[in-house]
């Protein structure tokens, strides 16, 4: 079953990692640096709306899990989802209304644009708050699925709404007109086609013999989750604070053409975690049935073993891109003044989530444990940290400031945050943490990052510069695997290597 859910949530976001590297130059070119930068202003709005989940997600995702282990608690399953998406409806009219309402005043008080007319841009954002209502409900039934451990359907979903929102929008920009309003309207019919879809997938998930499944409101529900809730709620304005800050200083201090090449950056820098959250999110029922079960055995090896996979999958391969941030931008867009704007930025950036990405697995075993006044506490600090320290740097460094100030808080707050996770749920596990799931794959990658970067300035041509980074992003990883001693021994054990053995 685990093995089933990480391949469905890897492929799942396998594809959502290609989709926006296909997507995004396309958008560039068809819409436009300024234009663009309003989609990265929407990404931004969506990413700070999410506060509005208030945990719900996360809750239902993990005690869908919890009451998955009882035979009688189908109706209560259901009773929890309906309480939980009837309170979303009231929140999402709320925001729609509000960004509604409040369009003309981002417009004309908060972003900075210079070809774009106003009334498009009012009325672009008007239908990206409409937009932003109907994906967020989205999130709630995804989690749903998670927790009942329905990740092939969930991703199949996830997979099926990214190509026809994606695909789409080509497709009508391409008809119609390529302007950020006809964009916003699609947004806005693949995000409703998309919640009406996923809410029918996990209610259908909840049948119990064929038999529709109905819930009902009830206020306890509210009473039984609203502790583990409000701390979730805590951690996502947080963390909604903490990953959007950057974008909202520079929407504000820059203009929105170089808001568009910082949008370019940070989904270049998003991969760490587009890589570590599929693996993190699959183990975290088996996390959390291993630790009511208190078989912490179990649970220290599945857990060092996951650390490690995703040390390997995420460090090696977004260091190499880090270095190259440049010639990955220019060959991927083909633009080489966004190349130039974007690199050093993309390059703090990924450093700052390589560093993310490591978290997410501690992170996933503290929720399972109930307890997340850990990263709260952390939170807070970073918040009032980096919120100062963004503005600075960015007024006096622009783009490259914001990249830097998310490199420093996260250099400056892992090394506690995760000694204290260990001290608090897993005593005298991270030295070993820190020995194989960060100080080997890192100092194992070392040498092929180095004679890459050497190979590289003795090569010109636009395709032998790409083949040379993927080889030592290849050969990177591999080292890296060697070295991780869990994931030497799996490969060790697998019937290739057995084959070679004879």
């Amino acid at each position: 079953m685990i093995k089933r859910n990480i391949t469905a949530n890897i492929v799942g976001r396998a594809w959502g990692f290609i989709s926006v590297y296909l997507f995004v130059p396309l958008y560039l070119h068809m819409l436009g640096a300024e234009a663009y930068g309003l989609v990265g202003f929407y990404s931004t709005l969506l990413g700070v709306m999410a506060f509005a989940d208030m945990g719900f997600s996360a809750t239902l995702n993990r005690e869908m899990a919890r009451l998955s282990a009882s035979a009688n608690a189908a109706q209560e399953r259901r009773d929890l989802l309906r309480t939980y998406e009837l309170s979303y409806l009231v929140i999402c009219c709320v925001i729609a209304v509000a960004l509604w309402l409040g369009a003309p005043l981002i417009t004309e008080h908060w972003l900075q644009a210079s070809t774009l007319r106003s009334d498009d841009i009012t009325l672009a954002i008007r239908l990206m708050g409409v937009a932003i209502a109907f994906q967020l409900p989205s999130g709630l039934y995804i989690g749903g699925l998670m927790g009942l451990q329905q990740q092939v359907r969930a991703n199949f979903l996830q997979i099926a709404w990214s190509a026809y929102r994606g695909f789409g929008t080509l497709l009508v920009l391409w008809l119609f007109s390529p302007t950020i309003v006809t964009f916003a309207i699609w947004q806005l019919v693949a995000n409703a086609i998309y919640c009406i879809t996923v809410r029918h997938g996990l209610w259908h998930a909840l049948r119990t013999d064929g038999v529709r499944a109905v819930g009902f409101f009830r206020k306890q529900v509210f009473h039984n989750t609203w502790r583990y809730a409000s701390g979730m709620a805590g951690m996502a304005l947080l963390s909604i604070l903490l990953t959007q800050i950057d974008k909202l200083t520079v929407s504000k201090m820059l203009s929105l053409e170089m808001l568009g090449f910082y949008t370019l950056a940070g989904t270049l820098a998003s991969v760490p975690l587009i890589l570590a959250s599929p693996i993190a999110s699959a183990i975290f029922p088996r996390f959390t049935e291993l630790v009511a079960r208190n078989e912490t055995e179990q649970l220290i090896a599945l857990y060092h073993r996951t650390c490690q996979f995703v040390a390997i999958v995420t460090v090696p391969g977004c260091l190499v891109v880090a270095l190259f941030s440049q010639d990955v931008i220019y060959l991927w867009t083909g633009s080489a003044a966004s190349a130039q704007a974007a690199a050093l930025a993309a390059s703090l950036l990924l450093g700052g989530q390589v560093l993310q990405a490591l978290t997410v697995v501690p992170y996933y075993l503290a929720l399972a444990h109930g307890n997340i006044r850990l990263n709260l506490q952390v939170g807070m600090v970073s918040v009032v940290v980096v919120t100062p320290m963004m503005i600075y740097l960015v007024l006096h460094h622009g783009l490259a400031g914001a990249g830097l100030s998310w490199l420093i808080m996260n250099l400056c707050t892992m090394p506690p945050y995760m000694y204290f996770l260990h001290r608090n749920f897993l005593p005298g596990q991270f030295g070993r943490w820190f020995r194989e799931s960060l100080a080997l794959p890192v100092l194992a990658s070392l040498p092929c990052l180095m004679l890459g970067y050497w190979c590289l300035s003795t090569i010109d041509g636009r395709w032998l510069r790409l083949l040379l980074i993927a080889v030592t992003a290849v050969l990177s990883i591999g080292c890296s695997a060697l070295c991780a001693p869990d994931i030497r021994r799996w490969l060790a054990n697998t019937r290739f290597a057995r084959r070679l053995q004879y």
